[in-house]
Order: C-alpha cells, then sequence, then structure tokens
C-alpha cells in the first residue's frame, strides 16, 4: 500500500513533465499567427500554441527537489503570472513550456516607438507587476528571481503577467543562468562577451550580483531584490531610454563593474539617471530611489510600494472591465493613426518603385506584367531606330582610368537623357559606347517616328559639339550616328531583369548605317529619307552607294538638318501633347483610378545602363542580342 501510494505521489507530480513527441515546434509559426508577430519560440502542445523557452543543458537529472518544483509551479494560478504548462527533459529538447503571450514582452513594447504609452497605460502595467509579486512573495517560491522587461509578458487584453519565475533547480548550472557568466571574477571578463549576453544582468539587485560574481553560495533570489529589479523596470518604463537610460556611451560590462565595484573606490552608488524624468511626478521619483537603495534593509516590500504608487491610477476608473475597455479603446485609436502613417508611407513607396519601374520598362508593358499579364511579342510594321557611337572610344578607353570612363559615360548619358525625354521616343538599351533609342513602339504614332528620330538626333549632334570630356577637356566628342526606318518585333525576354528587346533585319540594318557612318554625321537610310521627305522639312544630302555587310551597295544620305518653321511646329505638337497627358494623369489621380487604358505615347526614359566599354569592332554582339 505504501508502494503504491508512493507511486500515485510521484505519477502527480510527473505530469507537468511532456515527452519530445508530444511537442512540435512551430516550422511556420506565421501560419499559426497570420494577424500577429512572433516574439518567441513557439510550438503545438495538444493542438495549442505555447512559448518555449530553451533550457541550455546537455542532459537533465529528475531529482526530488525538482519534482517538488514542478508541482509548485503546476499549482500557481495567478490573473498576472504566466501560466506554466510543464517541461520537456529529453535532450537535446530540454524546454519549459508556458502560455503564450500574443503582445510580446514589456521590453518588446517599450522598444517599438509605434506604441505610445500614456499615464493609464503606465499604470496599468505597474500595478499588473504588483499584484503578480504580491501574489509571488506569498506563495511557496517566495521571490521571483529573475524580474525584467522582457519576462513581463503582455497578452491580447494588455494584461501584463510575470514569467520565468521558479524552476531554479530545472534551470540550474544552464548556461543562460546568471552564475554561468558571473562565475569568475568579472574584471577579467571580456567586453563584447559581456554586452552580448548580460545585458539581463542589470536589473540584478548589487548585493546579489557581488555574490554571484564570487565564491559566496546564496540563494537564487531574495524578495529584496526583486524590490530593486521592480525599480529599474518602472525607470524603464518611464523614460522608455533602456534599463539605465542613456549613459553616455557606457557599456553592460561597464555599468555593471560600477556597480558591483563602486564601494573600493569610495564613489556613490551607481544608478540610473534621474534626469529623464523630470517631467514626471515626484513620487515616482521617490518612490524609485527608494526601491533601489544599496542597503536592502531600506528597501519597502511590495504592499508598501502599492500604496506609494497609488497616485498613479488616479482617473482610472475602479471597474477592471471598464478600465481595461478605455485602454484597447485608446490602443484601437493609436493604431488607426498608425495605420494612416503607414498606408501614406505605402503608397509613397509603391510611387517610387512604379517611377524605376517605368524607367525600366515601357509604361505599358510594365502594367501588363504588374497585372500578372503575359506580355506578347508584338510585330510592328514601321518603326525607326537610332544608334550612335564614339568614335575612338577605345583607345581613349584605353588611355582612361576606369573611374574617368565611368565618370564620362555617365555625364554624356545623363545629357542624352535628358534632351530624349523631350521626345517621343524610348531608350533601348546602352552597352559601352553603344546608345540605342526607337520610336513608333510599343505605342504607333504613324510617321511620325521618322520626324521624332530625326530631330532628336540632330539635337543630340548640337548638344556633343558643345559636351566637354571631364578629364580630357581639350579633346572634342566625336559622335557616329545611324538610322533606318522597317519593321521590327518587340517583347519582353527573361524574368529576372526582364528587358524589352527589339528582333528583325531592321536593327542589323541600322547598326550598319552606324558602323559604316562618320564622325559628327548622321547616316540616314533611303527608307528612313522617304519618310521624312514625306513628312517635310528636313534637309538630306545623298552619300551615295555604300557596301554593307550581307547588304552588298547600299544608296545612303547624310541628315544634314530641319527647317527651322518645321521643327517650331513639330516642337509646339509636342508641347501640346504633353500637357493633354499630364491633364489625362491628373484627372485620373483625382478619380483615384487606377490606369487601365493603355499607356500614352510619351514614354519614361529609363536610366543608363552600362555593362563596360564595348568598341565598335565588337558591336555585333549588341546587335544579335537585341
Amino acid at each position: 500500500t505504501e508502494n503504491s501510494s508512493t507511486s500515485s505521489k510521484i505519477s502527480r507530480a510527473l505530469h507537468p513533465l511532456i515527452r519530445t513527441s508530444q511537442v512540435s515546434l512551430s516550422s511556420n509559426p506565421d501560419a499559426d499567427f497570420r494577424y500577429s508577430s512572433i516574439f518567441t519560440a513557439v510550438g503545438i502542445y495538444k493542438g495549442r500554441v505555447f512559448a518555449i523557452k530553451n533550457v541550455k543543458k546537455k542532459s537533465i537529472d529528475i531529482t526530488r527537489a525538482m519534482k517538488k518544483e514542478l508541482k509548485v509551479m503546476r499549482d500557481l494560478r495567478h490573473e498576472n503570472l504566466n501560466g506554466f504548462i510543464g517541461a520537456c527533459t529529453d535532450p537535446p529538447n530540454i524546454c519549459i513550456v508556458t502560455e503564450y503571450c500574443n503582445r510580446g514582452s514589456l521590453k518588446d513594447i517599450l522598444e517599438n516607438e509605434d506604441v505610445k504609452l500614456d499615464n493609464m497605460f503606465v499604470a496599468s502595467l505597474v500595478a499588473d507587476i504588483i499584484r503578480g509579486m504580491l501574489y509571488l512573495h506569498d506563495s511557496p517560491l517566495r521571490y521571483h528571481g529573475n524580474l525584467k522587461s522582457s519576462n513581463c509578458l503582455v497578452d491580447s487584453r494588455w494584461v501584463l503577467k510575470l514569467t520565468d519565475f521558479g524552476l531554479q533547480e530545472f534551470k540550474k548550472d544552464s548556461e543562460d543562468f546568471p552564475h554561468h557568466f558571473l562565475q569568475h571574477d568579472f574584471r577579467l571578463q571580456k567586453d563584447d562577451e559581456v554586452d552580448c549576453k548580460c545585458e539581463g544582468l542589470l536589473y540584478i539587485s548589487p548585493e546579489l550580483l557581488r555574490c554571484y560574481n564570487s565564491s559566496i553560495q546564496i540563494s537564487f533570489g531574495t524578495q529584496k531584490g526583486d524590490v530593486y529589479s521592480f525599480s529599474i523596470i518602472l525607470y524603464e518604463l518611464h523614460s522608455r531610454k533602456g534599463p539605465f537610460g542613456e549613459n553616455h556611451g557606457l557599456g553592460v560590462s561597464d555599468i555593471l563593474r560600477k556597480i558591483i565595484y563602486y564601494s573600493q573606490d569610495g564613489s556613490s552608488p551607481f544608478r540610473p539617471p534621474l534626469e529623464l524624468l523630470e517631467n514626471n511626478f515626484d513620487f515616482v521619483r521617490d518612490c524609485l530611489e527608494d526601491c533601489w537603495a544599496e542597503n536592502p534593509d531600506d528597501r519597502p516590500d511590495f504592499k508598501a510600494i502599492r500604496v506609494k504608487l497609488r497616485p498613479m491610477r488616479k482617473g482610472m476608473r475602479p471597474n477592471i472591465f471598464d478600465n481595461m475597455m478605455a485602454m484597447m479603446e485608446k490602443y484601437a485609436n493609436n493604431l488607426e493613426v498608425l495605420v494612416d502613417e503607414r498606408t501614406d508611407q505605402l503608397v509613397e513607396e509603391k510611387k517610387k518603385t512604379d517611377a524605376l519601374l517605368y524607367e525600366m520598362l515601357p509604361k505599358y508593358v510594365a502594367e501588363q506584367l504588374k497585372r500578372g499579364h503575359k506580355v506578347q511579342a508584338e510585330n510592328f510594321d514601321c518603326v525607326t531606330i537610332y544608334f550612335s557611337d564614339i568614335v575612338g572610344f577605345t583607345s581613349m578607353s584605353a588611355e582612361s582610368t576606369p573611374f574617368q570612363v565611368v565618370d564620362f559615360l555617365n555625364d554624356l548619358y545623363t545629357c542624352f537623357d535628358s534632351i530624349i525625354e523631350n521626345y517621343d521616343v524610348y531608350k533601348v538599351e546602352t552597352i559601352g559606347d553603344a546608345y540605342m533609342v526607337v520610336s513608333g513602339l510599343p505605342i504607333k504614332n504613324g510617321d511620325m517616328h521618322a520626324a521624332e528620330i530625326a530631330t532628336m538626333s540632330l539635337h543630340l549632334l548640337e548638344a556633343v559639339k558643345k559636351f566637354q570630356i571631364r578629364h580630357r577637356p581639350y579633346d572634342s566628342l566625336r559622335l557616329r550616328i545611324g538610322i533606318h526606318s522597317g519593321p521590327v518585333c518587340a517583347g519582353v525576354v527573361g524574368l529576372k531583369m526582364p528587358r524589352y528587346c527589339l528582333f528583325g533585319d531592321t536593327v542589323n540594318t541600322t547598326s550598319r548605317m552606324e558602323s559604316t557612318g562618320q564622325a559628327l554625321k548622321i547616316h540616314c537610310s533611303s527608307e528612313c529619307r522617304t519618310l521624312l521627305e514625306r513628312l517635310g522639312g528636313y534637309q538630306t544630302t545623298e552619300r551615295g552607294l555604300v557596301e554593307m555587310k550581307g547588304k552588298g551597295n547600299v544608296r545612303t544620305y547624310w541628315l544634314v538638318g530641319e527647317d527651322h518653321l518645321h521643327r517650331l511646329k513639330r516642337d509646339e505638337f509636342r508641347a501640346q501633347r504633353r500637357e493633354q497627358q499630364t491633364g489625362s494623369k491628373h484627372r485620373k489621380s483625382s478619380k483615384q483610378k487606377s490606369v487601365k487604358d493603355g499607356p500614352r505615347s510619351s514614354l519614361k526614359v529609363p536610366k543608363s545602363t552600362m555593362n563596360g566599354p564595348l568598341s565598335s569592332e565588337s558591336r555585333a554582339s549588341l546587335h544579335y542580342k537585341i
């Protein structure tokens, strides 16, 4: 009978022990908490989600004292204590399982600047800590022993719950236990190791720190030590600057040394600066000074602290439910403001992202990709393509540093980009000194594509004559231009860094027009000249027959100028078109409608992308890539 009774008692004591197979660590915590943040490791036990605190021990032996601890922990029940579920003792998954609080710890809340804590919030949280500590001090545990802001959890109803108390035998000799960091002379330890692992020691009372840092054997905590820890949390709540505020660059190791060894240099006890609390109530500062007194006997107990801080609850409703509803209402109002701010930020970031996307791809194509639509390749009966390069670029690159070449190309293409923005064209690509522009796609513009490219070419040629090379100010830039009109096929190529590319013989012919041209001249094909004559206002001169690779002898022309009156009319037409498009954008923006009717004729010009210098001799790689 005696053996049976003993077995029954052991069975009841072992009830809080959980096998590893019963707890599954959540591999995808976001699936369990789709609408909240995850603040700690979580696991699934009996279909519910709980918090997991790992105990860094290689193995554990269940002793009689440990069984008593587990029974005490199982029997502790209070609104302001986080519920203990059980413990896993199977290596390497030795851990403690507790209730999960989905608002995280008090430390998480204080470090989140978006969470506004007014006096009512602070008073409610402080009252919860005091109630929880009063219960613990009257319980068989007698003390908390590790009270700090990260061990004050907040649930969905903004009720604060204390955690990580008790189970001293279970956690003894673990790697994250205070003795593990302070078992040797503290002055001999490395600062970076202390700063990284020992921030929680800032909440431990000076007398306990000194005992941990020596060979003196004491209990793992005291009630007076809990009072000191509470004072640091109270300070942190009001200052929101950490446990010791702004300490002018002092690290955790420096602060701990000042606390532990202050008596040896005759200085006064080192405490958080009260200057940060100048705007707080006097009774709060007085309570802090009493609670962190150097002599433990001079510190009040939590019953006295409750009386000292009673004025904090002025204005709070006596009914707990009403008070909770008021807190939730304030939190909801703050959340609405926060959501509005985040929405505005999201809209601004979306505008920046869209602007960047429109510089990489034609707007119509970008909109199709954003909607998830596949962009089909499209045939265009006639477009005009511009190719240019720099005569002597290879030799100039050889005589210049890479940085000088990059600066030169950046200056040149910045100048080019600012010019072509005034025309209905799309910059396809820049590779080294090669510059490629097209007009007439993806939005067709009749025969105007020839005029857009021709006028743009003349404009670029004028700008080049005035352009100064930064590192070679006395050298003249010799630009060579070729233009040609004809059919092409256009489409988006690739999934990563997709590119809008042109395919067809027209691309190759334009390349030949450029490579067989001359410096500071615009080499024009007969097809392009025919369109320009139809439009009127352009002056061309015949060059004669030119032998081109794969084409034989081809008759070509030089584009030498544009009639002033025709140019003014075309410039006026472009200005009116841009004004109409701008007005259309504003009207659609005011109605808060997305663009669903396709792109406008004016295309954004992508920024220059230079993949390295490309000589005229290796131009074929560019042509066939496109």
